[in-house]
């Protein structure tokens, strides 16, 4: 995905702060929709800069979808595929039984989920930015 952003500070080391816009399914669109009525907001975050910016700059980033599609899927997907196996491995047992092993088996979906989100807090971020270009 490529975006605008602008430059905040500079960090060294080939790398920068930006504030880049949160993007939304809506795309806040407010004056022809008149729907929510939120706002998006910005977020600060490191990129790679290649290209030598300054601050105050602005700028396009791009960033890779892979690992927000990778989240997202392990957040919903894997979780939903575990009630469905556990609602279907309890389907001979008793009542609360059937309910126990359900509600464990997709506890035990969320894990990888959990296990995503500990190890990307540690690396600083599921998402990287790279500079692409200037405006």
């Amino acid at each position: 995905m490529t975006q605008t952003a602008t430059v905040e500070r500079l960090l060294g080391d080939g790398r920068v702060l930006i504030s880049v816009a949160r993007q939304s399914a809506c795309a806040h669109n407010c004056a022809e929709c008149a729907g929510c009525g939120g706002h998006a907001g910005s977020l600060e975050v490191r990129a790679v800069d290649r290209i030598g910016v300054s601050v105050g700059e602005k700028v396009l980033v791009r960033s890779d979808n892979r690992p927000i599609l990778t989240t997202a899927a392990l957040v919903y997907l894997v979780p939903a595929a575990a009630f469905l196996v556990g609602y279907g491995l309890g389907t001979s047992l008793s009542p609360a039984l059937h309910a126990l092993v359900t509600v464990a088996v997709t506890a035990l979906g969320a894990v990888p989920a959990l296990v995503r989100d500990r190890r990307s807090r540690k690396a600083g971020g599921v998402v990287s930015f790279e500079i692409v270009g200037r405006m």
